[in-house]
């Protein structure tokens, strides 16, 4: 009687369970379908994407989703339009099977709860499948998981599986290293995090040449301020590329380790950002070039102002207008959205360049602000340039103005194929070079060392100062000299001469 009555618990505490489980999974599956629903929504508003045909059908324990993503047009209209020719689509169908929680991947071995877990399989045509089968072999070309939380929150991993592609009649081979990505996100998408590497790509075609790179990372972490933006830090960068061209234009350039990283802070309504450029080593048929450095910053910028044009930007990108249509919409949007970006006094500067060339180095430095600007200052030039503090500097060596006056003169007479000898067309640009440089030297328009060149300008009060020597504007008066003046002093003080 007593193991009867312990068997019908147990039972009992397993239907009970059973229930509990379906019943879980019958909600957690509503929940789930909401929640991409939301993501599509999202993933809808970006400018990138056109999300169409989607269906939704929810079972118990499972649920399947397919749709259509496009690439927004606009983002190669510029590249690929041709008059009266269609643009042409580029577009993908998936389906995304929904396992639903409370613990979908329990059956793996991971008792981990999720509100969903989501894989996606993409649809390709019967071309692409037998193009991408001899890549990938079995392989899928691409893997996706999203593991939904109870909070919306999630994860989601992406995965293309590394192959080697030799093509031997038409001496072409590939061999890729694979990629992943992680995204982490929150509920409503106000938070993300992005880590993602590709080892290497190297591509050979015989009698063309090669390109490869390899130590590709990107990395991204933002959150959403209150005026909207997202603010954080996105950082890129790459160990080492390679490219090399056969043929007439023989090229062979070998770039190591590019670094790329941004930030975004706000301080109450106002954004400051900066951004950094870093280079070791460019190798460019032998010669060196680098290390290199840049460094901008924008300071005080008015957040809801960007913000604003952000938004209106993703709207007139979304409505697909032709090339004229969009240019003068965008013009439109800033002239009358933009001023309050101008009318809070906003700081812009390239704070270093710096780049070692096989000649000596190259550095530059320039800021740009606006004070006290009001919209009707547009169409006063002289109360707009008195609200304008500026400089800027530079130094240079003269043999890389020669470099670029000779690359740009062959270029002319014929490239490579030009009859005229290579130390005849150095000669004669040279010639042109110094003479257009002593021109400028005594014009007040460069500074010559030697063999480095140099300018410093600023503007501040509406006062324009060149290389040391105030340089009138078109709006002043000239003032007639007095009997006791200097000749030569109200000469040096005249505007250079063309």
């Amino acid at each position: 009687m007593k193991r009867k009555a312990l068997i019908l618990t147990i039972a009992g505490t397993l239907a009970g369970l059973a229930a509990a489980y379906g019943g879980g999974a019958w909600w957690a599956g509503k929940a789930a379908e909401r929640t991409l629903a939301k993501q599509h929504k999202w993933l809808a508003s970006l400018p990138y994407f056109v999300v169409t045909q989607r269906e939704y059908q929810r079972g118990w324990f499972s649920s399947t989703e397919s749709a259509t993503i496009k690439l927004n047009p606009q983002l190669y209209r510029f590249m690929l339009e041709r008059e009266g020719e269609a643009l042409p689509q580029f577009e993908v169908r998936y389906t995304q099977h929904v396992q639903h929680g409370p613990l979908p991947l329990l059956l793996s071995g991971n008792p981990t709860p999720y509100k969903a877990v989501v894989t996606t399989d993409f649809v390709f045509s019967a071309e692409t499948r037998q193009f991408l089968e001899k890549m990938f072999g079995q392989q899928r070309p691409i893997s996706i998981q999203n593991r939904i939380g109870f909070g919306d929150d999630g994860r989601i991993a992406l995965g293309v599986p590394a192959f080697r592609y030799e093509e031997t009649l038409a001496g072409v081979s590939v061999t890729w290293q694979g990629l992943k990505a992680e995204l982490q996100y929150d509920g409503d998408f106000n938070k993300v995090k992005l880590d993602a590497s590709a080892a290497g790509l190297a591509v050979t075609v015989r009698d063309r040449g090669r390109f490869a790179f390899d130590g590709l990372q990107l990395a991204l972490d933002q959150a959403r301020g209150k005026t909207g933006l997202m603010l954080g830090t996105s950082s890129a960068q790459i160990k080492g590329m390679t490219l090399e061209l056969s043929g007439a234009q023989a090229l062979r350039a070998e770039l190591q380790d590019l670094a790329y990283r941004s930030e975004l802070s706000e301080n109450g309504d106002f954004v400051d950002g900066s951004a950094d450029l870093k280079l070791a080593r460019l190798l460019l048929d032998g010669q060196q070039y680098g290390p290199a450095e840049l460094a901008t910053e924008a300071k005080h910028l008015h957040g809801p102002t960007l913000a604003k044009l952000g938004r209106e930007l993703t709207r007139l990108q979304q409505q697909a207008p032709d090339r004229e249509q969009l240019a003068a919409e965008v013009l439109k949007l800033a002239r009358d959205q933009g001023m309050p970006l101008l009318a809070h006094d906003p700081q812009l500067a390239i704070k270093s360049l710096y780049m070692r060339v096989p000649d000596g180095d190259i550095r530059f430095a320039g800021r740009v602000g606006l004070k006290g600007f009001v919209p009707a200052d547009l169409d006063q030039p002289a109360s707009f340039v008195s609200k304008l503090n500026a400089d800027a500097e530079f130094t240079m060596p003269r043999q890389v103005l020669e470099a670029v006056a000779s690359w740009q003169a062959r270029a002319l007479f014929g490239g490579t194929d030009s009859q005229i000898a290579q130390a005849d067309l150095d000669f004669l640009v040279s010639q042109f070079v110094e003479g257009q440089l002593q021109r400028m030297a005594s014009q007040n328009l460069i500074r010559i060392d030697g063999d480095t060149l140099s300018a410093r300008a600023s503007l501040a009060g509406g006062r324009f100062v060149l290389n040391g020597r105030a340089v009138p504007m078109p709006w002043d008066e000239p003032t007639a000299p007095g009997p006791d003046d200097d000749p030569d002093a109200v000469a040096a003080s005249a505007p250079p001469q063309p």
